[in-house]
């Protein structure tokens, strides 16, 4: 069966870090990822990782305000700068991959083009991040976010047409459900280049009219509308056997109900879910 992961966060609990890399190793997990850390905090992460027997498999590079990679400025200079000392640290440490985002739209929006206005100046400077990558010895993977089918399938037609050895993609099953683009597949696309998976539940976009963060909930899977069945045989049909990590949070404004159990029930779950996902891609569907 494929290993399970998950994204280290507190899930709402007052427990502290190690306390917490210990309840998702006994819930079974194999791995996490984190955010963008420092190199003490990762090194911390890293030495109690190696202790429980757990992979720390990946990271998640900073996405607030990157749509400054596509203006003229220092900011977006500075963001260059950022995301190439996320894969110094994933080289350091020994994590295979971090996951990036190639724009981000506001909170609401209704309009069905890319959000982001494409420049060459932008291609320029993801291109330094992926060669940093590559010269680091790790895979900086593109996440499906907000309308894919513009600034990222551009963006990464271009990276596959330069055959950048780093370049990877990272599914996000939860976004591509609530926010989904007319007549594109996401895994059709970019399918051929995954490495791993940030998978959640919700209940799809609410308004048909309006793509809004609000409707990616991160629940956990089985507790919204997504047809894991249909995720599990894209899975099978990539040939993928990599981690099935999970992306939850205990969102409890969501669903009320997780207010009543304890870290170690919540993780058991997303764990049992996690490997409910993995027999359905061992079956033969």
């Amino acid at each position: 069966m494929l290993k399970t992961g998950i994204n280290f966060n507190n899930f709402g609990y007052d427990y502290s870090d190690g306390d917490i890399m210990r309840c998702i190793r006994d819930a079974g997990f194999d791995s996490f990822f984190t955010g963008s850390l420092d190199r003490a905090q990762t090194e911390f992460f890293r030495e109690n990782a190696e202790k429980l027997g757990l992979v720390y498999e990946s990271v998640h590079a900073p996405f607030h305000g990157i749509n400054c990679m596509w203006e003229e400025g220092e900011k977006g200079d500075e963001y260059v700068k950022r995301l190439c000392e996320v894969a110094d640290i994933c080289r350091l440490f020994d994590i295979g991959y971090f996951t990036l985002h190639c724009m981000n739209v506001p909170q609401f929006n209704n309009v069905n083009e890319g959000v982001a206005q494409w420049s060459e100046l932008g291609l320029e400077r993801f291109r330094k991040v992926l060669y940093h990558a590559g010269e680091c010895g790790v895979k900086a993977c593109f996440e499906n976010v907000e309308f894919p089918q513009f600034e990222m399938k551009r963006l990464i037609d271009a990276f596959r047409a330069e055959d950048h050895g780093a370049l990877g993609f990272t599914w996000d099953v939860g976004h591509e459900h609530c926010y989904p683009a007319p007549c594109f597949d996401v895994m059709d696309c970019f399918g051929d280049l995954i490495v791993g998976t940030h998978i959640h539940d919700n209940f799809a976009q609410s308004d048909k009219d309006l793509i809004t963060w609000n409707d990616d909930t991160h629940i956990l899977p089985f507790d919204g509308t997504i047809d894991f069945r249909k995720v599990a045989k894209k899975l099978k049909s990539r040939g993928y056997n990599g981690t099935l990590t999970l992306e939850t949070f205990r969102k409890t404004d969501v669903l009320p109900w997780y207010r009543d159990i304890t870290i170690e029930k919540y993780l058991a779950m997303a764990h049992e879910r996690a490997e409910r996902i993995a027999a359905l891609i061992e079956e033969d569907i």
